[in-house]
């Protein structure tokens, strides 16, 4: 399986696998059986209301024809935007790639912006409408990471998360309220959020297949960019530095 790396603000390489071209198949069929689902539901219920409509039309029946037109276009704006809406609100997934186990990251390794999203949704009528599928076809054959038009113009990937850790999870974690910081703020705070869900994956990696070099290595990189001289087993000291983050984060 492809597999590409991506360095990080620590100067090590995280690597990914690259989703299988059938899991991005098997995804975009899962969706397209929900859009058509939603599509032959709300049909259904429109006829009902067209029928209703005829047997008990009135002198304004026009008004009525123009309402229903209106009607037919607010009901369409869900099947349009299925897959902005999905891949926003659940973090690079629609249903299709959620139930699929595959995800869209940014080429940087972090979170899609907005605007990737948007141009990644924009150029779905190129992959596939426009092009009858092939623009998007091609293109994933053929580029290094199998990215569609979409996506190289967004800057994205799709990775698959079933085989790697997903990092990019919520950094935020439940703190007891009794808990208090091992290290001051102004030395945790000066970590961004990636920074901490770089380090939430790498913990979480190491205790899945206990090997620790990354977190060797990436405690190592963080005392010395910190300043900071009291020695932590290296697992315990970012456990440690995940804790202190969401508790100041909690207690601005």
């Amino acid at each position: 399986m492809n597999q590409i790396k991506i360095p990080t603000s620590f100067n090590i390489e995280l690597s990914f696998e690259l989703a299988p071209f059938h899991k991005r198949m098997f995804a975009w069929l899962i969706d397209i059986v929900i859009i058509l689902g939603y599509y032959y539901l709300v049909f259904e219920l429109m006829a009902w209301y067209e029928a209703r409509e005829q047997a008990t039309k009135t002198a304004d029946e026009l008004h009525s024809s123009y309402n229903i037109s209106y009607m037919w276009i607010i009901v369409s704006v869900p099947i349009l935007l299925y897959h902005l809406i999905c891949e926003i609100s659940l973090n690079g997934q629609s249903i299709g790639k959620k139930l699929m186990h595959i995800r869209v990251i940014s080429d940087n390794g972090g979170r899609p912006g907005i605007d990737q999203y948007l141009l990644r949704w924009l150029l779905r009528t190129v992959d596939f409408s426009i092009t009858f599928f092939m623009g998007g076809l091609i293109s994933s054959l053929v580029t290094k990471h199998h990215q569609r038009l979409g996506d190289l113009a967004a800057g994205t990937i799709v990775i698959d998360t079933k085989i790697q850790a997903n990092i990019y999870d919520t950094v935020f974690e439940h703190i007891d309220s009794s808990y208090q910081p091992i290290y001051s703020r102004q030395q945790v705070m000066r970590l961004s959020d990636r920074d901490m869900n770089i380090i939430k994956g790498i913990t979480a990696n190491a205790s899945r297949s206990g090997s620790y070099d990354n977190a060797i290595t990436v405690s190592e990189k963080i005392r010395t960019a910190l300043n900071i001289t009291e020695y932590q087993e290296p697992f315990d000291f970012l456990q440690t530095l995940l804790n202190d983050y969401n508790y100041y984060a909690n207690h601005k």
